[in-house]
């Protein structure tokens, strides 16, 4: 016996939705590196909704404040290698990520550690739907996965 497509979907939204506190970044954590390129304070807080593409794990979370819904999809890239472990490899990385700054869906941030992590947010009027979530999804997929086999070469 099957699950209807409908209830999927609604499941979906449920398991998207999370508290404001628990989303995985804050406007306010995201900074300019020194290398100059996107950095996080802290860590992000894992999210309900889980999946896998081409190997990398991403994370929806979805809250909604009254008048408008904010979608985050976030996944761990890789690490930018450390001067001592990789002068070149480093360099060419940090140089990948600072012209990435004009793509229109996603961000390339650094977290403490130099763990890359991929990020895109999206705002919607009203609640997110799971069609919204999905759309979300495919747009930082489609934007992404040129930039992500390009890095891959150097990670």
């Amino acid at each position: 016996m099957s699950v209807p497509s409908a209830a999927r979907l609604e499941a979906m939204q449920t398991m998207a939705e999370v508290a404001e506190t628990a989303l995985p970044l804050s406007p306010s954590a995201i900074f300019m590196t020194p290398e100059g390129v996107l950095g996080i304070a802290k860590p992000p807080r894992p999210s309900k909704l889980q999946f896998t593409v081409d190997g990398l794990s991403f994370n929806v979370a979805v809250t909604f404040d009254g008048t408008e819904s904010v979608c985050q999809i976030l996944a761990e890239v890789g690490h930018v290698p450390y001067t001592a472990q990789s002068p070149d490899r480093r360099r060419n990385i940090l140089a990948l990520l600072r012209g990435l700054h004009g793509v229109k869906h996603i961000k390339f941030l650094v977290q403490e550690g130099q763990k890359i992590l991929l990020f895109s947010e999206s705002r919607l009027d009203g609640h997110a739907t799971p069609e919204d979530l999905i759309h979300q999804t495919v747009l930082v997929l489609q934007e992404a996965r040129p930039f992500l086999k390009i890095l891959a070469r150097h990670l």
